[in-house]
């Protein structure tokens, strides 16, 4: 205890040494300074809303005191001495932000916390410093919540240009690191920056946020309601909620919105997709309500009144397109059907005709062919009309209504489809 004391006394009260000057016998010399920057997930918080980033990281320099040396023999063997106090001279590191091509500066010794420093016998000097750091940083929600975040800080010297980071000096991340609950995937990147005598360590960091907790609170319940606004064309129209229904989905989109924009910062060069793909949402579902409202008029319209030629049209489209469809399921029922009518009642043959009434049924029959071609011409000639004239009456705007609901659903669910695939897909490609 007696020769910690003794040297202590001994390098702090040397004449020559003077913690304001760099610590070189010869000052037209360079001094190398190591520096090594670990970082840690669990200690990084973005904060999108104010485009901040918290971080919280431990610095270890070492660096040659020409000054703060002695002899082990002399002091009880003793090669290690752990010091504390300002009297030992130290590097005063500047972190310096880029930021739209401007760069601010904050001094490290003015946010670290000093745990140890550690002078050994040949004067090398070991110092161990945890720093907390709030710097601005560019976000961009582009792509939110499948996005990356970076930002970047320039480790810089500010004193002369006799002092400078060394070959070895790095930014790391840490081995034992346990994770952070938003951010996950952390990449540590460094580069020694030289420019006439003085070096500059630029470190870069990047993170990619879990998507997991938004996917469940926003992206899959606005998916839904997408689907859902698709089930205002099969609900009848004299039900009475159809038009209320679509409403309610409408009005469901804001508290989404509100939601993704309490969480993204408030930037127009870089808005979110999220925010165009429920605004889209939005969107679609006040058309669902235009829509809706004049389907509704359509049903509710008197039959006296003719239908134009363009609702004809779309009812006989559908009509078209649903008898296809039936034909193709029905097909093999009537076959089945047919042949179990011909074993229910099989075959009887015709009873042949006696032979006193063969003369008189040939000139009957006869004078029934003639008959019948002639009226088999002035049929067919009328069988159009008439068919058009009974489509005619018995069509009414309540199958119009019909045929404008069954056009519109499918309408909507391709819409839908088409939406969530633009919006998907970059996502899944970015995860492959």
């Amino acid at each position: 205890m007696a020769d910690v004391v003794n040297l202590h006394k001994v390098l702090k009260n040397r004449s020559k040494y003077d913690r304001h000057i760099v610590p070189l016998k010869n000052q037209d010399q360079t001094l190398d300074v190591d520096i090594f920057v670990l970082l840690s997930a669990i200690d990084i918080e973005f904060i999108e809303v104010e485009k901040k980033v918290k971080v919280l990281m431990d610095v270890k320099t070492s660096w040659t005191d020409e000054n703060l040396y002695w002899d082990p023999s002399q002091y009880g063997d003793l090669q290690h001495l752990h010091v504390q106090g300002d009297w030992v001279w130290r590097p005063e590191v500047l972190i310096r932000i880029p930021q739209k091509g401007t760069t601010t500066q904050q001094i490290m010794e003015g946010e670290s916390k000093e745990l140890e420093m550690v002078l050994d016998h040949t004067g090398k000097v070991f110092r161990h410093t945890t720093l907390s750091l709030s710097l601005f940083c560019s976000i961009d929600t582009t792509d939110f919540p499948f996005d990356e975040q970076y930002f970047m800080f320039i480790l810089a010297m500010s004193v002369g240009d006799n002092v400078r980071y060394s070959e070895i000096s790095s930014c790391l991340n840490t081995e034992f690191d346990n994770g952070n609950p938003r951010w996950s995937n952390l990449r540590v990147a460094h580069e020694l920056i030289k420019f006439d005598n003085f070096t500059d360590l630029m470190c870069t960091v990047s993170m990619k946020r879990k998507p997991l907790f938004y996917v469940i609170n926003i992206i899959l319940p606005v998916v839904f309601l997408g689907y859902l606004e698709v089930l205002v064309f099969v609900i009848p129209a004299d039900a009475g909620e159809k038009l209320s229904y679509a409403v309610a989905l409408l009005l469901s989109y804001s508290v989404f919105v509100s939601f993704v924009a309490d969480n993204i910062p408030e930037d127009s060069d870089n808005v979110s997709d999220l925010i165009y793909y429920i605004i889209f949402q939005f969107f679609i579902g006040a058309f669902a309500i235009f829509c809706t409202t004049l389907q509704l008029r359509l049903y509710h319209r008197d039959d006296e009144k003719d239908i134009p030629y363009l609702y004809r049209c779309t009812v006989k489209f559908v009509n078209i397109f649903l008898r296809k469809r039936n034909k193709v399921e029905s097909c093999p029922r009537e076959g089945g059907n047919k042949s179990k009518q011909s074993e229910n009642h099989p075959y009887v043959p015709p009873k042949e005709v006696t032979a006193k009434y063969k003369k008189t049924t040939r000139v009957m029959r006869r004078m029934k062919t003639k008959s019948d071609l002639h009226g088999q011409t002035s049929a067919s000639s009328s069988i159009p009309s008439a068919s058009s004239d009974a489509g005619a009456r018995n069509m009414t705007w309540h199958n119009v209504s019909s045929a404008i609901d069954f056009i519109l659903f499918w309408i909507f669910l391709i819409t839908q489809i088409v939406l969530n695939m633009w919006f998907f897909y970059p996502a899944y490609k970015a995860d492959r």
